[in-house]
């Protein structure tokens, strides 16, 4: 369904887009009037239907058994993680992706626990819009897609990549795959209702900067405005964290009047 909803977009969306792109505005949101249009259609589906079944389903499960849940979806998301680590040439990630599906999924009872993270490998989450990022493909203009959200038109075009890398692809019984689908959007939604309390403001314009942010540094770009980058190099490392507590310089050995020092035979 998620692909037939892709060649659709790709179908539809060019000459929507052309017509509904703005002169003014966001330099990364050229397409706004329509991309909010699109915002108001997902929150009218969100308030009204998805967003009292996410509640309905944090009524009714307890909590242990909600996080055990996300855990087996945050374990079969590294699966792909894994791939993507290889084709972005990142061995160590894909190395800690695999470690962790495999220990997850045999010692954590198919990732109802996380083991791997106890045992030291750390979680490194990835996807092909990244690895077209890693190599150089730009993000495009920011796209909001019906029932998916915030997107650009890179990452819009790596959902069916990535949607044939997720396991539940594997799963050749209709019924059970959507069932599966639909529990992880009722287990996602229900995980972002506490986030949502700390949106300000107009909540599209929210959700547009987060997105942009979030992959930017996902992807390990830094803007020229990002916090730190109107220091000079010489501004970091002067708070004194890290330095000897008697004033040992590396360069010169300097040690304050008074204060005993290792002459080799002791103090």
């Amino acid at each position: 369904m998620r692909r037939l909803l892709v060649l659709l977009l790709i179908a539809v969306l060019p000459l929507q887009l052309v017509q509904a792109q703005d002169k003014t505005g966001h330099p990364e949101d050229p397409w706004e009037s329509f991309n909010r249009g699109v915002f108001a259609f997902n929150e009218t589906v969100d308030r009204y239907f998805l967003k009292p079944l996410a509640k309905g389903y944090r009524w009714l499960t307890p909590g242990w058994m909600d996080d055990s849940i996300t855990r087996v979806f945050q374990n079969a998301k590294d699966v792909p993680s894994a791939i993507n680590h290889v084709l972005q040439w990142q061995w160590r990630h894909a190395g800690h992706s695999t470690g962790r599906v495999l220990m997850n999924t045999t010692m954590g009872i198919g990732g109802l626990l996380d083991v791997a993270s106890k045992a030291g490998l750390e979680k490194h989450s990835t996807d092909f819009g990244l690895t077209l990022a890693h190599w150089g493909v730009a993000s495009g203009p920011y796209l909001v897609l019906p029932g998916l959200g915030p997107s650009t038109l890179r990452d819009a075009v790596a959902i069916w990549p990535d949607d044939y890398l997720a396991p539940r692809s594997l799963i050749e019984h209709d019924l059970t795959r959507w069932s599966v689908t639909a529990l992880y959007i009722v287990d996602l939604r229900a995980d972002l209702l506490d986030v949502e309390k700390a949106m300000v403001g107009d909540r599209y314009s929210f959700m547009r900067e987060f997105y942009l942010s979030s992959r930017k540094m996902a992807a390990g770009i830094v803007e020229e405005d990002d916090f730190g980058a109107d220091f000079e190099e010489g501004d970091w490392g002067d708070d004194g964290w890290g330095d000897d507590p008697w004033g040992d310089k590396a360069g010169g050995n300097e040690v304050p009047a008074g204060a005993p020092v290792d002459d080799g035979e002791g103090w």
